[in-house]
């Protein structure tokens, strides 16, 4: 095996905090004067999450909401930085074969679960090997094949195939690191359901969970071993974090202005100057990987004409829409892969400008497809047909982002060149078995990720939904050769200009075929009191963790 990249941990130091306004995309409300320069030990924080997750297993379901929290109960592998690349977490360094297919990781001694078990290869190992004893958790996909120890703190995973991007899944919430006992003792089920259970190594343990109400956090003081990329080294400064659970959004706003919350989660753009003028911090940061995006399915009436496809797309005012439901806050998606999406230069800049909004070439299209009458209502009709769209929506998202409006929104402006839409609300179990069928013509999707690999794999074939479950995210049900192929390229090159080149051809066949409307960027929108210092988003754009977190009275 040869030693083709070494990472080693340098001794960590502290390091000036993160300063609020230094968030990529961001903004906030004048510095309070008041604020130390140093950061304060102890308070709680109250924050207001959108929604409960649904599940509390990052393993099992990429969901954001738990992503968020468990990034604070666990650690990570290893760590990306806000450059985009990779330092050492409970691995201090690890070894790649010139093959791609082993990986040789090298663990940090001295780490300790929250129920005081120690963190070692073999229990690292019962966390990697999940995926091979539950085939529907949504780590499958990684190519893993088997691990070994080597010795206590040394871990070999092999690969069945190479996976360029298997060190970025390491670094993401969707791998938490459990301990031992844990799994041993519980069975996925409990570990999907009971947040009591997320026994970590991170600096934050669960202490209590109410369901349907809150979850709090209390501060692990025996943490001693934050990645570098993190503002300071030693346990968290906040004593308790009290997460509660309020979907609705003037709820939260509320909550923040009148001072009963401390952060709030998503701030509806329309707000922002509402939270600014009480004297509160608004934080954004756009995410990077896919945008929210529709996609298109190819392989049954009306999108099995390629005309209908690009004249959906044209019949929408994504920059209008954007402007009245958004108040132009969220800014349009030109590709399906996000700018600052690693590795940089992924996104295809020429792909700016290339598509818009035109009524009348809509409506040519669809001439052209042969929907060359209109019924008494307004609608194409074709052979006697009318020109419907059914639209499933995964209910649980359906308030993120005000996304329900924007639905409707798009629904109605898409009447103007004869689009009939339908939309039906499904709970998300029902969702997913509803997109195994195939019947439907769309569905609407965003994929946050800092890597490129995972804005293109939700267009290939092996990523489709399937009747026996699973985690197929492949909305749009397109097998295309061209992107199969090029997303080979993409999962195994580790020469990033190789994987750019793969990347961009992915994107003009994506919009070329017209297999998907990208509409916005989507950022994380924080809200908080002026004494929140602190605060700091990862490189996917979603809040990292409470850690580095103080507050100043």
């Amino acid at each position: 095996m040869s030693r083709r990249t070494r990472f080693l941990a340098p001794t960590l130091a502290v390091v000036a905090a993160l300063a609020l306004s230094s968030c990529a995309g961001g903004s906030s409300t004048a510095p309070n004067a008041d604020v130390p320069a140093t950061p304060v030990t102890g308070g709680t924080l109250t924050y207001l999450a959108t929604t409960e997750p649904p599940v509390w297993d990052g393993q099992r379901i990429p969901s954001l909401n738990v992503n968020s929290l468990n990034s604070s109960i666990f650690d990570t592998l290893v760590a990306q930085d806000a450059d985009g690349t990779y330092k050492p977490d409970l691995a201090t360094s690890w070894d790649i074969s010139d093959d791609g297919l082993t990986y040789t990781f090298h663990l940090r001694e001295g780490v300790t679960f929250h129920d005081g078990t120690p963190f070692t290869a073999a229990v690292l190992k019962q966390n990697i090997d999940r995926p091979l004893n539950e085939p529907d958790l949504a780590t499958v996909s990684t190519g893993i094949a088997g691990t070994e120890v080597v010795d206590e703190h040394t871990l070999k995973v092999t690969l069945s195939r190479p996976n360029a991007a298997l060190i970025h899944a390491f670094s993401t919430p969707h791998w938490p690191i459990y301990s031992g006992a844990v799994l041993s003792a519980h069975t996925p089920a409990e570990l999907s359901s009971n947040p009591l259970l997320s026994v970590g190594t991170g600096p934050f343990k669960v202490a209590e969970y109410v369901k349907g109400s809150k979850l709090v956090l209390e501060r692990n003081d025996d943490y001693q071993w934050a990645p570098e990329t993190w503002g300071h080294s030693g346990p968290a400064y906040l004593d308790e974090v009290v997460v509660q659970f309020v979907p609705e959004p003037q709820a939260r706003i509320g909550a923040l202005t009148s001072g009963q919350a401390d952060a709030v989660d998503q701030v509806p753009p329309l707000n922002i100057p509402e939270v600014q003028a009480a004297g509160d911090t608004v934080l954004q940061q756009d995410n990077t990987g896919t945008p929210y995006y529709l996609a298109l399915n190819p392989n049954i009436a009306p999108f099995d004409d390629l005309n209908v496809r690009l004249a959906l797309r044209s019949a929408i005012d994504v920059d209008g829409l954007l402007k009245g439901v958004y108040g132009g806050v969220y800014q349009k998606a030109w590709s399906t892969t996000l700018p600052g999406t690693p590795p940089e230069g992924a996104f295809d800049e020429s792909l700016v400008g290339s598509w818009g909004y035109d009524l009348d070439e809509a409506e040519s299209l669809l001439e052209k497809a042969g929907y060359t009458e209109v019924d008494a209502e307004g609608y194409r009709v074709k052979d006697g047909k009318r020109l419907t769209v059914q639209w499933p929506v995964d209910s649980l998202y359906v308030q993120t982002d005000q996304r329900q409006q924007l639905g409707e929104a798009i629904a109605s402006s898409l009447k103007k060149a004869g689009f009939e839409v339908v939309r039906t609300p499904f709970d998300s179990a029902a969702f997913t078995t509803e997109l195994a069928k195939g019947q439907h013509n769309l569905a609407d999707a965003s994929r946050g990720f800092a890597d490129v690999g995972t804005s293109v794999v939700p267009f290939t074939t092996r990523a489709i939904p399937k009747s026996g479950g699973g985690s197929g995210i492949n909305y749009g049900l397109v097998s295309d050769p061209v992107i199969d192929e090029a997303y080979g390229v993409i999962s195994s090159s580790l020469d990033p200009q190789t994987r750019i080149a793969a990347a961009q051809k992915v994107q003009h066949r994506i919009l070329d075929e017209g297999y998907a409307v990208p509409l916005y960027i989507p950022q994380k929108i924080v809200g908080t009191t002026a004494a929140v210092q602190g605060w700091k988003f990862d490189k996917v754009g979603y809040t990292d963790s409470f850690y580095d977190v103080w507050l100043a009275s």
